[in-house]
């Protein structure tokens, strides 16, 4: 088969955002933005050659990439219902951070063909900056995949669980449904499907990557995967079973195990042979190891090329349009269900509470700018008619940002969100630095505050079909 290397330009930029389905409502009144034309920030200065924009950008990149190198961030993930949100913190592209910056006023324009060009000639340049270390072998040519379909429907899926909150006056009440961007395929939503549904990884993938066809590369002998561009020294067995330890743990159904193993291993592969965001794990269990090399080799590909193959901790109810959440629309990382998140995903419906004081403190440390006296206005949420995601954030009718910048700094798992505020006594805060400084922070504190308690307590939430049963309910009832 013929390789084809197309462009793959910038299909995850970080500035996207998510929210809840059939959540209108929005604080405040704000004139809504253009759902078609997407927030966009400045980008450098436009280059109309590609080799003068590959010439421009590489003292750029070279900057940037020894910053990241700089940063110490441990991206963990373990069991199914112990995702921290490294999925939805990753770069999926090369990001500037001019690119991140927000838009005032209701100045939203989608990238011109130059800046898209730049953007392409950015990453192309950092590919020849770090070129793969897989030696080419004559017998390499990637080779169709025996279809293992199971043909089974989703079945009955029983309702959404309620979502109770109890804000107290001068409170902002979010309420995240899932954990990351919700782009691509939702881990625990893999899991679901493999358990209630009975599919295999192949039905897994390609629901959440419609349009797409698996491969194998027959490679997997002679190539090297790099760690941040460097040689690891182990066998892609040996690091991909390490990378879906780290992603998803050892408790997942088998199939679904199958499917994150052939998604990271793509992802691998569009990025060259680097890992890139992801991370491994040591000492993976024997049943990711034996998943892992079931599928060894196998990887998803479109137009004759890898795919892009985003996935996140789980999407609340349905994936995102990768357009809605990045820049770029992308064929097949379009919205589909996630059916089985509203009943057993235990990141479906997370209420946190948020005071006043505290909200003035994040957004205005954060973009810079200096809030009302007007709690109410302060935040208003955009939300897509399709999906229900957010589109866009108006901040007290100063600003507009994309709803996944937003999200970030509030500390929330998911920029799915709904958002309320609740009026009451409200006194002008002394600012004071804020807690979290980036997102690193954020996922240590998360971690540090579990305890076993409510780590149980998930695991009761996600095994039970149809009831779950609390020591406090237990009381209640006693009474």
């Amino acid at each position: 088969m013929k390789r084809l290397y197309i462009m793959k330009s910038t299909a995850a930029l970080l500035s996207g955002v998510l929210a809840f389905t059939g959540a209108n409502s929005a604080i405040g009144s704000a004139e809504a933005p253009d759902e078609t034309q997407p927030s966009s920030a400045p980008v450098s200065e436009e280059t109309t050659e590609e080799t003068s924009a590959e010439e421009a950008s590489t003292e750029t990149e070279n900057g940037e990439a020894a910053e990241e190198e700089e940063e110490k961030i441990d991206w963990v993930k373990t069991d199914i219902s112990d995702y921290d949100a490294s999925m939805s913190l990753v770069s999926y592209e090369i990001t500037t951070p001019e690119m991140l910056q927000t838009v005032g006023g209701n100045s939203k324009a989608q990238l011109t063909d130059e800046e898209m060009s730049l953007m392409i000639a950015k990453r192309r340049a950092l590919k020849k900056k770090t070129p793969s270390l897989t030696r080419k072998s004559r017998n390499a040519e990637p080779t169709a995949v025996e279809l293992y379909l199971s043909g089974k429907p989703v079945g009955y899926v029983p309702p959404d669980r309620q979502v109770y909150a109890n804000a107290s006056p001068g409170d902002f009440t979010f309420v995240t449904y899932g954990w990351g961007h919700g782009v691509g395929m939702s881990q625990n939503g893999a899991n679901l499907y493999a358990t209630y549904s009975g599919w295999t990884y192949q039905d897994i993938l390609f629901h959440y990557y419609p349009g797409t066809y698996l491969v194998n590369t027959n490679s997997t002998d002679d190539e090297e995967i790099t760690l941040r561009h460097q040689p690891t020294g182990k066998t892609t067995l040996e690091i991909l079973s390490e990378i879906v330890f780290n992603e998803v743990g050892g408790s997942m159904a088998y199939e679904a195990i199958k499917a994150q193993a052939v998604a990271a291993y793509t992802y691998i592969k569009f990025n060259g042979d680097d890992c890139n965001d992801l991370r491994p794990k040591a000492n993976p269990p024997q049943i990711v190891i034996d998943a892992c090399e079931e599928v060894l080799g196998e990887a998803l590909f479109y137009d004759e090329d890898f795919a892009l193959t985003m996935f996140s901790a789980s999407s609340g109810g349905c994936s995102a349009n990768c357009y809605e959440v990045f820049y770029q629309d992308v064929p097949y990382l379009r919205s589909v269900p996630s059916d089985w998140d509203g009943a057993y995903d235990p990141h479906f419906g997370t209420v946190t509470y948020i005071s006043a004081a505290d909200m003035r403190n994040r957004i205005q440390s954060r973009f810079g700018i200096t809030l009302s006296d007007d709690p109410s206005n302060w935040i208003q949420p955009y939300y897509s008619d399709e999906t229900g995601y957010v589109t866009d954030v108006c901040i007290d009718g100063q600003m507009w940002v994309k709803g996944y910048a937003f999200s970030l700094p509030m500390g929330i798992k998911s920029p799915k969100f709904n958002v309320t505020y609740t009026p009451g006594e409200y006194s002008e805060p002394e600012i004071t630095e804020p807690d979290w400084t980036d997102e690193g922070d954020f996922i240590e504190d998360y971690q540090e505050a579990k305890t076993e308690a409510a780590y149980q307590e998930q695991q009761e939430v996600f095994a039970d079909s149809t009831e779950v049963t609390t020591a406090a309910t237990e009381n209640e009832t006693a009474e």
